[in-house]
């Protein structure tokens, strides 16, 4: 038997759960206390478009967060869709919208911007892998 030394992790505290004939340990998701932290965003929304008619309002005052377009399709059903930015029937509406497409160039930005506030935040800290 091994013995842990301080601040070593192991799985074997967790409970163990068999699952479709196989063991697992089970990890708490604190899903509680996850959703008691959730910020809504006022005045947010999303809407669905078909040939650039709205088809209305399907979520209003969303939690803040990131959100991924999901198609569920049954049997042979077949489906095409546009994330943007070239609409071959754009929105019509007098709001400004956002293309899917769109969220990547935001994820760049926002990552480089994590990456710059990381080093200024722990200058003279990093080891030096030169």
């Amino acid at each position: 038997m091994k013995i842990l030394q301080k601040g070593q992790y192991s799985s074997i505290n967790k409970p163990l759960v068999k699952f479709k004939n196989h063991l697992y340990y089970e990890e708490k998701d604190h899903t509680a206390d996850a959703e008691r932290n959730l910020k809504q965003a006022p005045t947010s929304k999303i809407s669905f478009y078909l040939n650039g008619k709205c088809q209305g309002m399907a979520y209003e005052d969303i939690y803040e967060g990131t959100y991924y377009p999901a198609i569920s399709l049954y049997k042979l059903a077949k489906v095409t869709v546009n994330y943007g930015p070239t609409f071959k029937y754009p929105p019509v509406m007098s709001q400004k919208y956002l293309p899917v497409s769109e969220t990547a160039k935001l994820s760049l930005v926002e990552n480089t911007l994590s990456d710059i506030l990381f080093h200024v935040e722990n200058e003279g800290k990093l080891p030096d892998f030169q």
